[in-house]
């Protein structure tokens, strides 16, 4: 039996400017996410995708409407729910090692304890051999792998990401997607990730929820009904493609 994760119900978001001009951002969302899901949040840009992920990490309140994760009201952040941004937010002053040992320090573990378990962290991503380098030493996509390894390490029960491979080349871009498939099938931690590429979307979700502008609503949802990895070149991805585009239209 599915065991709901996040439950929006009727919720609503609303912008107040210094001039006291309201802006509606998103309205009447209704939406149900399982536990150990794996969800897309596609959408042209200004289509609330990111005000509504925020929401769900606490770091804005609804202005109406019903939010709940676990059952209960979101007050704000919690450390057990990771946001994962575009731009991997990493110490510059830590070495690769450091910046995933800082997530389990800052939640109270012994440092020897960090220690173990951050070595064990990098070695699901692979960065073993970077682990004492600094992020300035490494390419962008290994420090998208240290963000993602800091983000797992401390196993939280929810992992946002925020268009978190937007601005890396495409060829990276296709190996650190199936990255977070391997290490969700892994861990098997609820994922909600904003993107505005279908591509990305149909090749991650099992659901991809589709998001319309003026104001940000849920326009469709869309089950992806394929085995991973999936084959960008098969006709029923392709037929994916083709319907989520049209809705664009």
């Amino acid at each position: 039996m599915s065991i709901p994760k996040i439950v929006a119900a009727g919720l609503e978001k609303r912008y107040r400017s210094a001039r006291g001009v309201d802006t509606l951002a998103v309205t009447g969302i209704d939406l149900t996410i399982n536990a150990g899901e794996f969800v897309c949040l596609v959408g042209p840009s200004g289509c609330g995708k990111t005000t509504l992920i925020q929401m769900m990490c606490g770091f804005e309140h609804p202005t109406a409407g019903r939010l709940l994760i676990d059952g209960a009201p979101v007050p704000g952040p919690n450390p057990d729910h990771i946001m994962i941004f575009q731009d991997y937010g990493l110490f510059p002053w830590r070495t690769v090692l450091g910046n995933v040992e800082f997530g389990l320090e800052s939640q109270g573990m012994a440092k020897a304890e960090a220690r173990v378990r951050a070595q064990e962290t990098l070695e699901l991503v692979g960065l073993c051999p970077a682990a004492h380098k600094h992020p300035h030493e490494i390419s962008s996509g290994m420090r998208q792998r240290v963000a993602i390894a800091r983000a797992l390490a401390v196993e939280p029960s929810l992992l946002f990401m925020d268009e978190p491979f937007g601005a890396i080349d495409a060829f990276t871009r296709l190996r650190l997607q199936d990255e977070i498939l391997r290490l969700w099938e892994v861990k098997r931690t609820t994922v909600v990730f904003v993107t505005h590429d279908l591509d990305e979307a149909i090749a991650l979700a099992q659901r991809v929820i589709l998001m319309a502008s003026s104001p940000g609503r849920v326009q469709r949802i869309v089950d992806i009904d394929l085995t991973y990895p999936r084959d960008r070149t098969h006709a029923d991805f392709t037929e994916y493609r083709r319907v989520l585009f049209e809705e664009f239209h």
